[in-house]
């Protein structure tokens, strides 16, 4: 997204969230309640609706059985979290730069590789997604990394598919190794530096993020916040990492990091117009409005449009999640926001 310049803020929902009509800050109530209530009848494993706007939560409903206190697995939402993480590390000088090789991070994980380009790999090139190694996201390698004894190897060995920086692939694997390199340059584990520097100054304590078998957090999933620290974290990306008078991510990085680093071009008459990623974020106009989107496998969703000053937080239910909700394709054929949260804007 390009750098925009967010309004004033009378308050920061630290503690809890300001709550006032969808009305009082230029959205269509009844636009928003058929949201909702597509959701219930079309979409109904997704199990809430939070929008946030003008700096209050102007509207928040949950299905039966959900509410904004249950700890959410978000899923891959985690890595826009992680990208945040790399952001902030670099600002704090733990990370000197994003161009360096990871085998100068973790030369220990490269001792035994054949594959001398794989000593080309950078730190951005796992931040892009375009680390060159062979994964099948939605194939085993996934599972196969999590059977494994040790994560941070298994994506290490696997096979070099094109040089380093050229081909994007989504892979977990690649927010794996992200992972690992945060915590060798910190000295902390990830939910211990997301603690210190972002979880905490955002007012996030209900949280929970597991780790691999050498204690590694895991980067591209797993990490579990509750809907209404979500839109925080939304919130906190729409001030351009302002938060409360303090500079909790560089503005320079977010920009960065949602900006367009590769432009997928439409497979058939069903895939996005313009869909792209940026370091770890989902990129899509919504309406004519650029947007930054946070997602995580079976719908959990994070939208940033800045020009709306909008965020817009959606959680599915894991067990209940359609096969269209099981990779990142739902972006296309699922565009709730542009269909009817953007014209709640207009009708207002």
């Amino acid at each position: 997204m390009d750098s925009y310049s967010s309004p004033p803020r009378a308050y920061w929902p630290t503690t809890d969230w300001h709550e006032s009509e969808p009305g009082a800050h230029g959205l269509d109530l009844g636009g928003l309640a058929d949201a909702f209530h597509y959701l219930r009848a079309h979409v109904p494993h997704i199990d809430s609706l939070l929008v946030v706007r003008g700096g209050d939560l102007v509207y928040e409903r949950y299905a039966p059985g959900a509410g904004p206190d249950a700890l959410r697995n978000v899923k891959s939402m985690t890595k826009s979290v992680l990208s945040t993480l790399v952001g902030i590390a670099l600002h704090t000088g733990d990370l000197e730069s994003i161009h360096t090789p990871v085998v100068y991070l973790l030369p220990e994980a490269f001792v035994t590789l054949d594959v001398r380009a794989k000593r080309d790999i950078t730190v951005r090139h796992l931040l892009a997604m375009r680390s060159g190694l062979d994964w099948a996201e939605y194939g085993a390698s996934a599972l196969q990394m999590t059977a494994s004894p040790d994560w941070v190897s298994f994506v290490l060995e696997r096979p070099l598919a094109h040089p380093p920086g050229e081909v994007f692939n989504y892979s977990t694997g690649d927010s794996q190794l992200l992972a690992a390199v945060l915590q060798r340059v910190t000295g902390m584990t990830l939910l211990d530096f997301a603690d210190l520097y972002l979880f905490g100054p955002l007012g996030i304590s209900r949280r929970a993020w597991p780790a691999d078998p050498q204690g590694v957090t895991i980067g591209g999933a797993e990490l579990m916040l509750t809907p209404r620290d979500m839109a925080k974290f939304g919130f906190m990306v729409l001030n351009r990492g302002e938060w409360d008078g303090d500079r909790v991510v560089p503005a320079a990085w977010l920009d960065e990091a949602t900006s367009y680093m590769t432009t997928f071009a439409p497979r058939s008459a069903s895939d996005c117009d313009v869909l792209g990623y940026g370091y770890l974020w989902w990129l899509r106009p919504q309406g004519g409005y650029d947007s930054a989107i946070a997602v995580g496998y079976g719908g959990q969703f994070v939208y940033v449009i800045p020009e709306l000053d909008l965020v817009v937080v959606m959680t599915g239910r894991l067990q209940s999640a359609p096969d269209t909700f099981r990779d990142n394709r739902m972006l296309c054929h699922f565009n709730l926001v542009e269909d009817f949260i953007v014209p709640a804007v207009a009708r207002a």
